[in-house]
């Protein structure tokens, strides 16, 4: 997706398919980087063409989180993993991938990591319309978070399921009726079955 225009870029939450902008990309990098995008949240430079947000470099969504041995979580930013890590989440000893290197690595062992010396005083958030949806909805653990993306997918299953029995059920009237029109063709043409 081409980042010729910086400054007009769209984002689209995942949760409810609410669109932020036109926003500056660098707008929506500092989201990233506080937690704010998620890696199922979409962009965009024309409100027509959507990218999931990891996608784009500039994001530097580069980061999995190994929940355990089948389940990652991601990608996201270095600066959310911090925050993970603060809220007690994941410790230093999780396992992170980078995905642009696919190297594995414990936190501790990640650059960008720094054992915290003292709890930081929490900061004011200003009041963003993103701000508001996400203090609305509450940003809530790494741990509900996946069980709320795992429900998100079964539910999706259960409907692509339905869908397809309703398909089959169609498909299955229509092929009775063709039989049922061609046995009227014949009668009516005087052709006999033999």
């Amino acid at each position: 997706m081409p980042t010729d225009n910086p400054d007009n870029w769209y984002l689209k939450k995942h949760e409810n398919g609410e669109v932020f902008g036109p926003i500056p990309l660098e707008k929506i990098r500092e989201w990233a980087h506080s937690a704010q995008v998620n890696s199922q949240d979409l962009l965009s430079s024309d409100n027509v063409i959507w990218t999931q947000a990891p996608m784009i470099p500039q994001m530097e969504m580069d980061w999995l989180v190994e929940v355990n041995e089948d389940l990652l979580y991601g990608p996201t930013t270095a600066e959310t993993l911090l925050e993970f890590h603060q809220l007690g989440e994941i410790s230093s000893e999780t396992t992170i991938i980078n995905c642009r290197t696919a190297k594995s690595l414990p936190l501790g062992e990640a650059g960008f990591y720094s054992a915290p010396e003292r709890e930081p005083e929490e900061e004011q958030i200003p009041a963003t319309p993103l701000m508001k949806m996400l203090q609305k909805s509450g940003r809530g653990s790494l741990r509900v978070n996946l069980q709320n993306r795992v429900r998100e997918l079964e539910l999706a299953l259960l409907d692509k399921r339905r869908k397809l029995m309703e398909a089959e059920r169609s498909i299955l009237l229509l092929e009775a009726k063709v039989k049922t029109l061609e046995n009227r063709i014949r009668d009516f043409s005087g052709f006999k079955k033999s």
